[in-house]
């Protein structure tokens, strides 16, 4: 009864607010926010980040995870995921030791660093090319 709850409502903003679904599903950040790269890289050395997963995000030791190839999102995910779930592996305690003493904005300030300046333009740009209709005439034109 409380899925199908939670379905209707789901359907329902969509419906009359005009809510993207996508958005419900997955972590945004905001474009319009200035990240200082200078001060992105240094939490990203005084969090330590750089001891497992290198200084760019580029290595993977033991269970770590190489960040370069991960989306935004997943980071965040999985971010959010170590402060929420307290699994018994070794790597995944070491994560939540770390991850807990983060503030979201310092997520969003590592992944700058992580995945570069204008990481969250280009998830906007390409969530609007994602929404683009498929159908085109000879014309370029999009059909209703």
């Amino acid at each position: 009864m409380m899925l199908r709850w939670i379905f209707l409502s789901c359907f329902l903003s969509v419906f009359v607010f005009g809510i993207n679904l996508k958005s419900l599903l997955t972590y945004t950040f905001d474009a319009n926010k200035n990240y200082d790269l200078q001060k992105a890289k240094e939490l990203y050395f005084q969090k330590k980040c750089n001891t497992c997963h290198g200084d760019e995000g580029e290595k993977k030791i033991g269970g770590s995870r190489v960040l370069k190839d991960m989306s935004a999102e997943d980071i965040k995910g999985a971010l959010i995921g170590y402060t929420l779930d307290s699994s018994s592996s070794f790597g995944s305690s070491q994560m939540v030791f770390y991850a807990s003493q983060l503030r979201h904005e310092e997520m969003d300030e590592l992944i700058a660093y992580i995945k570069g300046i204008n990481f969250a333009i280009d998830l906007q740009v390409q969530d609007l090319m994602e929404e683009e209709p498929a159908k085109k005439t000879k014309h370029g034109t999009f059909i209703k």
